[in-house]
């Protein structure tokens, strides 16, 4: 009877540490998805306001530049504080998988927000003196990157 009440005790605490173990990695998991969607949606705005004809003499070129390489900063910066978060936890491979969806995401996220910044950076310095950007590498920046927003904006982890 002693050992039995026993087992179970040891299962029991066995079982606390584990829950306990992983609500560390699932509160993790949920605050890193919650900043990485809230930076898509901010870089939908920053370039809804690029884009729209109607902004453009409220917003001036240069500060929403400015938005979009602040913006990377702050994606650069989180995904390196996510991943230093992880050390000396134990992880699953469910948990390493979900991290590795992450990390492609915010990759991916951190490439069409610089892509997209180049493109209107060269758009945005292009004048009848300067013809280095022509309107076709325009065209041909814009549909790449509409391919990796597409991507971007289709995928779910």
């Amino acid at each position: 009877m002693k050992l039995t009440i026993a087992i179970y005790v040891v299962i029991y605490i066995l079982s606390f540490n584990k829950i306990y173990a992983n609500s560390d990695i699932d509160e993790l998991k949920r605050k890193s998805k919650n900043y990485i969607l809230a930076l898509k949606n901010e870089f939908r705005s920053i370039k809804k306001k690029i884009i729209s004809p109607y902004n453009k003499k409220q917003f001036q070129y240069k500060s929403l530049l400015d938005s979009l390489y602040f913006l990377s900063e702050k994606l650069d910066t989180q995904r390196k504080n996510i991943f230093s978060d992880l050390l000396g936890l134990n992880l699953t491979a469910k948990d390493i998988q979900f991290f590795d969806n992450l990390n492609r995401e915010s990759i991916l996220l951190y490439n069409v927000i610089n892509g997209f910044g180049k493109i209107y950076h060269s758009y945005s310095n292009y004048d009848n003196a300067n013809k280095d950007y022509s309107f076709k590498q325009y065209a041909s920046g814009m549909r790449s990157l509409l391919v990796l927003e597409q991507k971007l904006f289709s995928s779910k982890f």
